[in-house]
């Protein structure tokens, strides 16, 4: 397809915007690119495929910034969560090509997008300040069985140390190998999955909740992580787009013209973002794409059904 010149405008605005969006505790562009591409081309499989791609490169500029710091650490044990992430996100896309869920999306994705923009527009983007007290909310709720109230007191005592920590040593208030360890590995590893898979975001907020909660990361060295982690599972996850868009589809899911304009935008502004991110309000930025995003949603749900 050839754009028009509003188009690539378009594009290159609405890159910017997922810059952004990413360089906030790594949160995936999904609900800005899926419906853009989506009015473009009426194609959820393309629209799907266009944001992991976006995702990834964009992730991959926001990560710059944490690899010069050294705020990240790739250990072996996380890697159970990115095996069962990989294994379920194969399925799924298995799944969404040859079942009727593919025509269903287009109607049920910007209902979705809808729904997240509604959410930023109430709560802005999420902070490190947010995050921490979802991670403190989520430990308390899941250490709650068989703990007294001191023995909790103490639990958010080690989360709150856990979270500011500048040391190199990792260590979470879950034993490593004990029942509640692998629950949690495998719950977070099949959510990552699913939610790559079926819509394909790049999770990284979720890999951020599971690196602080299972594994003890503190919050900075857990985004910068999250940010490789979330890397990985989207590269794989767009490269099995194409193998079954191929092989079940008979197409590759990929234009590089769209990629191109939106990673123009993406890349220069999440640049930009992660370098003066703590200056920002995210409050205000998220409420203002969640406005875009809500409007998005709207203009691709009418137009699924006008067309």
């Amino acid at each position: 397809m050839t754009l028009e010149f509003y188009q690539i405008v378009i594009l290159i605005s609405i890159g910017a915007l997922v810059g952004i969006s990413i360089s906030f505790i790594g949160q995936t562009g999904l609900g800005i690119v899926l419906p853009i591409v989506l009015l473009f081309t009426g194609d959820v499989f393309l629209a799907i495929a266009i944001n992991l791609l976006n995702d990834l490169l964009t992730s991959a500029t926001v990560s710059i910034g944490y690899l010069k710091k050294k705020e990240f650490k790739l250990r072996s044990d996380i890697f159970m969560i990115i095996i069962i992430g990989i294994i379920t996100t194969f399925f799924g896309v298995y799944i969404l090509m040859i079942t009727p869920l593919g025509s269903i999306y287009g109607w049920f994705i910007p209902i979705f997008i809808m729904f997240l923009g509604i959410v930023f527009l109430k709560r802005g983007f999420p902070t490190y300040e947010s995050v921490k007290k979802m991670i403190k909310n989520l430990a308390s709720k899941t250490m709650k069985k068989d703990k007294d109230e001191e023995e909790l007191a103490d639990i958010d005592k080690k989360i709150e140390d856990q979270l500011v920590s500048e040391s190199n040593s990792i260590e979470g208030f879950i034993s490593r190998g004990s029942r509640l360890y692998y629950t949690l590995a495998i719950g977070f590893g099949l959510f990552i999955g699913v939610n790559s898979g079926l819509f394909g975001a790049s999770s990284g907020l979720v890999f951020v909740l599971a690196l602080v909660i299972i594994y003890g990361y503190p919050l900075k060295k857990g985004v910068g992580t999250a940010l490789i982690l979330s890397m990985i599972v989207s590269f794989c996850t767009f490269v099995f787009y194409q193998i079954f868009g191929l092989t079940i589809k008979g197409e590759l899911f990929i234009n590089l013209e769209l990629s191109f304009y939106l990673a123009i935008g993406s890349i220069t502004t999440g640049i930009i973002a992660s370098t003066y991110i703590q200056k920002i309000s995210a409050k205000t930025m998220g409420r203002a794409v969640g406005l875009v995003i809500f409007i998005l949603g709207c203009l691709s749900l009418t137009f699924y059904f006008i067309t």
